[in-house]
């Protein structure tokens, strides 16, 4: 596919279309946007995707969104100081939202995702600083009239935000977590989790009425989803993880360092 020039190595996740296999290399020079027949691996398209972002700022490891919008499945992608969405058959761009990043500042890379919210996609940016949420639809380049509105320092530059029923829960990579009424970007409640030099790489889950955050530490805090910020439990592994919980079938996967971990009733046939 040519020379990787990113810095920390591919850290996207592939995506899966009905037919294909989509994976997003978004990087200094020579970006692009790939898709292989799932059954095969034969290469089915591969579209550029450079935008002029400088240096590191071109560079992004948040993983794609697939979604279908009049019947059409699409692709919304977030690096390079951009949004694009894009045809899933065959990757051709469809529109773009521009200006995460006005004055050109060089280190902008994207790790958290973007996330839809409803007909919005949030984009947090400039390493947690922003988070932008943009109208989906459109032809070419939206940018003036597609962003919804932006929001200063309630993004994060790791976790991804989760969406449900018309809010948002941001956790800051420090435990500061935020519930966003997506519709006005109005924050509802804050608070935070204890301090610690551990700071947090893996998202934010939902799963019945709570929510889920797990430390580098390996320590989970459990957050009632409701009106107001309030902590109902804690557990800790003590072993490091930076991946983000699995919740399935009424029990938790999470994987540390050393070992994959199943909390939860074990399952009989």
């Amino acid at each position: 596919m040519g020379k990787d020039t990113l810095w920390w190595d591919l850290g996207t996740s592939p995506v899966l279309t009905r037919e294909l296999v989509v994976i997003a290399c978004i990087q200094s020079d020579d970006s692009y946007v790939v898709a292989f027949q799932k059954d095969s691996g034969i290469l089915a398209w591969k579209r550029a995707r450079n935008l002029g972002a400088p240096l590191e700022a071109a560079q992004s490891y948040a993983t794609p969104i697939v979604a279908t919008r009049s019947d059409r499945e699409q692709l919304f992608i977030l690096g390079a100081d951009h949004v694009t969405a894009h045809s899933a058959v065959d990757g051709a761009e469809i529109w773009r939202v521009g200006g995460l990043n006005p004055k050109g500042e060089k280190y902008f890379r994207s790790i958290s995702s973007p996330v839809l919210a409803g007909d919005l996609l949030l984009a947090p940016y400039a390493r947690g600083t922003t988070m932008t949420a943009i109208r989906l639809g459109g032809q070419g380049d939206v940018t003036t009239s597609h962003v919804a509105w932006t929001r200063q320092g309630i993004a994060a530059d790791v976790p991804t935000p989760v969406f449900f029923e018309g809010r948002a829960y941001v956790l800051k990579d420090r435990g500061a977590v935020a519930c966003i009424e997506t519709k006005t970007g109005k924050t509802l409640w804050s608070g935070e989790v204890e301090k610690s030099r551990q700071g947090f790489s893996s998202s934010p889950i939902l799963a019945g009425r709570h929510l889920y955050i797990t430390r580098e530490d390996g320590k989970t805090f459990v957050l009632r989803q409701g009106d107001e910020f309030k902590l109902v439990a804690s557990n800790a592994l003590g072993e490091s993880t930076f991946a983000t919980p699995v919740f399935v079938n009424g029990q938790i996967l999470i994987r540390t360092q050393e070992h994959l971990y199943c909390i939860g009733t074990a399952q009989t046939k």
